[in-house]
């Protein structure tokens, strides 16, 4: 038992890391000016993304698998390429998507390679079958990390649309008075984005907009087209009544949109109510470690009293 848990640990161990070091050696040079632009915020393990990059570029696991399988992953990978076109937009999809995978290559390869080591550790200090369950947990990880790096954008997905229903009534609110005053739709759109800093997934979204529609797009395609990016329900039936004021004229276009706007300011009290809750659910372990001390703190003199008696 003994000399196969070392055997398995140690064949783990070469193969995660000198995968690594082989890719790195080769990938960090002509993989540099690509992950140069990353945030290293967002993006952690941007030092070895030029492993995933050196790997994903050579290897294609999916053509070894049986057609039924390959099928199921590649509509696996169509919902993955969707998600990545909502978070960084149609023209950055591809490259996006190239450092995403590359990033599952990476965090594959360093959680195995973690439990290989503390495997050999186990071996070394006699407890062969903690260093199997290791070894097992790095296997695994080697096929089920990309998963859960897939379920991130799940949540960064979620928090960029929070960010989107929380802001967008403001800039509802913003447009609305100067249409009212008399300033088009267009000149207005352009007036509140071009008097805001900030660097949103909103305002990137409505700077896109306003830049299609400077550079010649049809107005009413480069709204529909901004709605459909946000993916937020208030916000089509927003822009819809945009479109829909382009495209057959009416003076009755402000107090629409002043509805709409409400349903949406509706919409943000809603996703504020929601995200109280979850920090407020987020507090109750510190509050119950923090009750638990106290108890503590009030019973011991009382059992140790107890206890000398």
């Amino acid at each position: 038992m003994d000399i196969a848990a070392i055997a398995i640990a140690a064949v783990l161990l070469i193969l995660t890391g000198g995968t690594m070091l082989v890719s790195y050696v080769q990938g960090r040079g002509p993989y540099a000016e690509e992950v140069e632009p990353l945030d290293e915020k967002e993006f952690k393990t941007k030092g070895l993304l030029c492993i995933g990059l050196f790997l994903g570029d050579r290897l294609t696991p999916g053509r070894w698998l049986p057609g039924a399988l390959r099928e199921l992953l590649r509509r696996y990978g169509v919902r993955v390429t969707a998600q990545i076109t909502e978070l960084y937009g149609a023209k950055e999809r591809d490259f996006y998507l190239r450092i995403h995978n590359a990033n599952k290559w990476v965090l594959s390869l360093l959680v195995g390679m973690l439990l290989a080591l503390l495997a050999m550790i186990s071996c070394s200090n006699g407890d062969p079958e903690t260093a199997l369950i290791f070894c097992a947990g790095g296997v695994a990880a080697l096929f089920g990390m990309p998963f859960l790096a897939d379920r991130e954008l799940e949540g960064k997905i979620e928090q960029r649309r929070e960010s989107l229903q929380l802001e967008f009534p403001e800039f509802a609110n913003k447009l609305i008075l100067l249409v009212n005053a008399g300033t088009t739709i267009s000149k207005a759109w352009e007036r509140v984005v071009s008097g805001e800093e900030r660097n949103s997934p909103l305002y990137r979204e409505l700077r896109i907009c306003a830049a299609e529609i400077q550079a010649g797009k049809p107005e009413a395609v480069a709204y529909e087209e901004f709605a459909r990016r946000c993916k937020i329900k208030e916000i089509i039936k927003f822009v819809s009544v945009i479109v829909l004021n382009l495209r057959k004229g009416g003076s009755e276009v402000v107090p629409t949109l002043r509805a709409q706007a409400d349903e949406c300011w509706e919409a943000r009290k809603a996703t504020a109510r929601r995200l109280g809750e979850k920090a407020s659910s987020k507090l109750l372990v510190p509050m119950s470690i923090m009750l638990l001390g106290i108890i503590m703190i009030v019973a011991l003199p009382a059992v140790l009293a107890l206890v000398g008696m």
